[in-house]
């Protein structure tokens, strides 16, 4: 026997003792692996306190929508935890958040909690956890929760909390497309009507997609909630060709109906009546008592063409309408109401129509500031027509629109609007002028926007002509403008001496923003240092930016 046998260890007891260093590694790896999830599990469970910033600001509102969702900063199918948690939950940055095991090729190093306090790295999850943290926000406090907002894709794993939010008041389903169904959407405002009816406002959006409306479950959605204040369809393009197939409960409560501006509603005017409507184009807007003729279609009674029109008049609390027309008879009934009986029509306050044809806009912007006169306060006209075309009747009111603060134009029709009606619109603070490219105006044509004293906002946009004269015009007459905006404008005759005295003249102005060439941009860059009070907006800084 060797000298050293008495102090060799057998061969079977070294391998079980190696099997019990492997069994007691893996009972600790287990037990840490249990005490990692019981941590999430708690820091999911417990989830702090909201900012009180965060609902202080909501309850600020005029409708506080407290909606954990839409603060939660997202991109695509990822979350950025590490943006989003520290500015909604502070109380967080005292949770740790225990790492994750170590892999086996790390098994020597120490795993390092980590915490949301200073600089993390961005940590992205998938879109199963994204839900069980979105769900687990939104049953923190359930009862906060005012508005709902998520794609038709995520909503079957939000079915389950709705019997919890007991004061939704807003729906919001993006990304519909022909191929989603849509009856768990239904089912859900279904049961939530039936538990609370609390959903005022409900907004669907998706790709222009016209297979996706034809669906009847898409009209049952907008039928499924009971009592519907807002209906915010300006993000489907489609939406307004079968607005009249639309089956609105208390249609009557409705107060705001959106559509996008880009798409008409109705299809255009056949050959057969194609002389009409062109005659209606050619009425005179000064009429003090306007009329309609022949050319008005009668359907079920109603004086319109525009199949959109018959929900409408339907809506007598309607306060808010954004609509495409391609007719422009289409407010006719609105003239003859207010000329039998002015209360007898909706208190529309704010009015965003568009059409393709400028002659058409021309004669329903007409008729609408005619017959809501009493109560229009935010009116902007699109004209969508790309080819210039001259107006022999220019476009504007002679009576008065007391409670007009906002007005916007945008293509042929701000060419044809004459500036003359500023001088009935006494409460005017906002005008917006859009030009396309192709139409100058005339030279003088914005001597006239001193007519309209109480201006704190202007913006002309587009190949305006602005002069020295103009910019001494604005300053001599506007003491309230606040925020001035030239973008575009043809300058040939405005200097930088021009402008830096039409500036100093306004002694009310807090922001300018101008893209009007480098010659005069050089002259404003000086004039900056010397006012410092004055935020000026060029091109240039874009450019110095981007770079």
């Amino acid at each position: 026997m060797n000298c050293c046998s008495e102090f060799q260890v057998p061969k079977a007891s070294l391998k079980q003792q190696r099997q019990q260093a492997r069994d007691k590694a893996s009972l600790d790896q287990a037990d840490s692996s249990l005490l990692t999830k019981a941590a999430h599990d708690k820091l999911w469970r417990n989830i702090p306190r909201v900012s009180s910033t965060f609902e202080a600001a909501h309850r600020c509102l005029k409708k506080p929508l407290v909606d954990y969702l839409s603060a939660y900063r997202h991109y695509h199918l990822c979350v950025s935890l590490s943006r989003t948690f520290p500015i909604l939950f502070p109380d967080l940055q005292s949770h740790v958040v225990p790492a994750a095991d170590p892999l086996p090729y790390e098994s020597n190093s120490q795993a390092q909690p980590l915490s949301f306090q200073g600089p993390s790295p961005t940590m992205t999850i998938t879109m199963f956890a994204r839900n069980e943290i979105e769900r687990t926000m939104l049953l923190h406090r359930p009862e906060l929760v005012r508005t709902l907002s998520l794609p038709i894709q995520r909503l079957l794993a939000f079915l389950s909390i709705g019997p919890k939010l007991t004061s939704l008041e807003r729906f919001e389903l993006y990304g519909v497309s022909w191929h989603y169904d849509l009856d768990p959407a239904i089912a859900f405002l279904k049961e939530h009507s039936r538990l609370f009816g609390t959903i005022r406002e409900f907004k669907i959006a998706g790709p222009n997609d016209v297979r996706a409306l034809r669906k009847p479950r898409l009209h049952r959605i907008l039928n499924a909630i009971k009592h519907p204040k807002v209906i915010d369809l300006s993000r489907y393009r489609e939406a307004t060709r079968d607005l009249n197939s639309f089956e609105i409960q208390n249609a009557h409560g409705l107060e705001q109906l959106l559509f996008d501006l880009d798409f008409g509603a109705g299809s255009g005017p056949t050959a057969v009546h194609a002389a009409a409507i062109e005659a209606a184009d050619s009425i005179p807007s000064s009429s003090p008592v306007k009329a309609r003729g022949a050319f008005t279609l009668v359907q079920n009674g109603l004086s319109v063409k525009d199949p959109a029109l018959g929900l409408i008049q339907q809506c007598a609390n309607l306060s808010t309408l954004q609509l495409g027309v391609q007719t422009s008879t289409a407010f006719s009934w609105a003239v003859d109401r207010y000329n039998l009986d002015p209360l007898s029509l909706q208190q529309l306050k704010l009015l965003h129509l568009s059409s393709p044809r400028t002659a058409t806009i021309k004669q329903v912007l007409d008729d609408c500031l005619y017959a809501f006169r009493d109560s229009l306060e935010d009116v902007k006209g699109i004209a969508l027509k790309l080819s210039p075309v001259p107006s022999p009747i220019p476009f504007g009111w002679t009576w008065p629109l007391q409670r007009l603060s906002v007005l916007s134009l945008q293509g042929e029709l701000a060419v044809w609007f004459d500036l003359e009606s500023l001088r009935f619109c006494p409460k005017l603070t906002e005008l917006c002028l859009v030009l396309y490219p192709y139409s100058p105006p005339e030279a003088n044509h914005l001597d006239k926007l001193v007519l309209a004293p109480g201006l704190t906002t202007l913006s002309l946009m587009g190949r305006w002509i602005v002069t020295d004269t103009t910019m001494k015009h604005i300053g001599e007459k506007l003491h309230k403008l606040k925020r001035l905006v030239l973008e575009g404008c043809q300058a040939d005759t405005l200097t930088g001496e021009g402008t830096v005295a039409g500036l100093d003249k306004m002694p009310a102005l807090s922001k300018v923003e101008i893209a009007l060439g480098a010659g005069i941009e050089a002259a404003l860059k000086a004039y900056r240092l010397n006012r410092p009070g004055l935020e000026i907006a060029m091109r240039s800084d874009d450019s110095l930016r981007l770079e």
